[in-house]
């Protein structure tokens, strides 16, 4: 129940306070749903990330190249030693900003040492301040995770390495469905979409969509009868043994929030996902606080000074920031750090298409207080013109066993793109 929920949590932030944290840092001895000293967070936010260790010798940036084909984008950074990596832009935010790669993101990269990636990135969405959100955060994001591929493969380490050591060797995942058009089928079909999936990744864990997604906040069932029949045909099909999940997407206000939150306790689901618009901070401790199902959410923030108070305020117990979104790797696992002083739990979002996958694998495979399931919407790597970007993995078939994926272990990314896909595109000049 709530009361437990609440001692939980109180009991987890005192230890991962004591973990994370100096010793001048430990006095915290109360942490009553919401921090009323905000020192904690911001002592873990000062951590550094990036094994700077791993490098004895400058690693500095000559190039950071946006390559283009229609819709699709790929970032390649090479070093004036010539080393080189490469990764994926996001599936479809990205083409709506590509002028910002030459013309404002690569001065804070090109001529810099790698090995200050912590404060290169920092700069890169800090010092952008008129231009700050998704559309400049997928692109900081592409541009470190090729940054972060060209830095494995010269310390021969995964990505996720650099930035943290294995503490998570398996991901246990949660099916998130990959049709856009999910929200407008019936349940039965919804489920057996879903369940195909299941057979194949053997997954334990499922997440459902509610409403209709349209960020409106209504507090009316704006998919009328759908909804409520999902989440119980849901937990009939797949029995107790499932564990669900449901993500509103934005769709309710606060009163239709708290009266399907009610539902879904009665047929225990495991969270509820932004019920209300990502930024009704104030409505969402409102939902929070009425029910006794765990809150989940984050995915659109872009700020670390709103996760600072998410997680301060203890809004969602549960904190999911994109790694496209919110600008990559070294973000999240600073928001981890601040998860981890408060004791609470982290589920990376993630997007379907480019590496999306494999992203989610490296980042959670070193990211402390991780949640027990994270998403996964199969193993496809859909470019923005829905072509397959064909690669090859460094270290074996990437497979799902018994609803778990073994953490990447070649150097960088742990993949290697088509030399001839890569030919296909083009320098963006701007």
């Amino acid at each position: 129940m709530k009361t437990n929920r609440r001692n939980f949590i109180a009991g987890a932030a005192l230890a991962g306070a004591a973990s994370i944290l100096p010793s001048c840092c430990k006095t915290q001895n109360s942490w009553a749903g919401k921090i009323t000293d905000y020192s904690l967070l911001d002592e873990a936010l000062k951590l550094p990330v990036l094994k700077r260790e791993l490098f004895s010798h400058p690693v500095i940036i000559e190039s950071v190249e946006l390559l283009l084909l229609k819709d699709n984008c790929l970032y390649r950074v090479r070093s004036t030693d010539g080393a080189e990596g490469l990764s994926a832009g996001h599936p479809f935010i990205a083409q709506v900003s590509y002028p910002m790669v030459p013309k404002v993101l690569a001065r804070h990269f090109v001529g810099q040492d790698a090995r200050n990636l912590d404060q290169l990135i920092f700069n890169a969405v800090e010092k952008n301040v008129k231009r700050q959100g998704i559309p400049l955060n997928v692109h900081v994001a592409g541009i470190e995770f090729a940054i972060l591929d060209m830095l494995g493969n010269i310390a021969d380490k995964p990505a996720g390495q650099l930035i943290g050591d294995v503490i998570n060797p398996e991901i246990h995942i949660y099916l998130g469905h990959h049709l856009a058009d999910f929200r407008q089928k019936e349940p039965e079909v919804s489920i057996e979409l879903m369940h195909k999936d299941v057979v194949k990744t053997q997954a334990k864990a499922i997440k459902l969509r509610a409403g209709t997604g349209d960020n409106l906040g209504l507090d009316r069932d704006n998919a009328p009868g759908r909804t409520e029949k999902l989440i119980r045909m849901a937990r009939e099909f797949w029995g107790d043994e499932m564990v669900l999940a449901i993500d509103g997407n934005g769709s309710y206000g606060v009163e239709e929030a708290i009266r399907l939150g009610k539902i879904l306790e009665e047929y225990n689901y495991d969270f509820w996902e932004e019920p209300v618009p990502w930024d009704w901070y104030e409505e969402q401790k409102q939902v929070e606080r009425a029910l006794d199902i765990k809150m989940a959410g984050g995915e659109e923030e872009i700020g670390v000074h709103a996760f600072r108070y998410l997680i301060g305020n203890q809004v969602f117990q549960i904190l999911q920031p994109d790694l496209f979104y919110y600008g990559g790797m070294i973000r999240t696992m600073q928001v981890a750090n601040m998860v981890k002083a408060a004791g609470l739990k982290i589920t990376p979002h993630i997007s379907r298409g480019g590496f999306g996958f494999l992203y989610m694998l490296h980042m959670v495979s070193v990211c402390p207080s991780i949640y027990k399931y994270h998403e996964f919407k199969m193993f496809q790597t859909p470019d923005a013109n829905g072509n397959i970007i064909p690669i090859e993995s460094k270290n074996g078939t990437f497979k799902c066993e018994n609803g778990i994926i073994k953490a990447p272990l070649g150097a960088g990314l742990g993949i290697r793109i088509d030399p001839d896909y890569i030919k296909t595109h083009k320098v963006f000049q701007g």
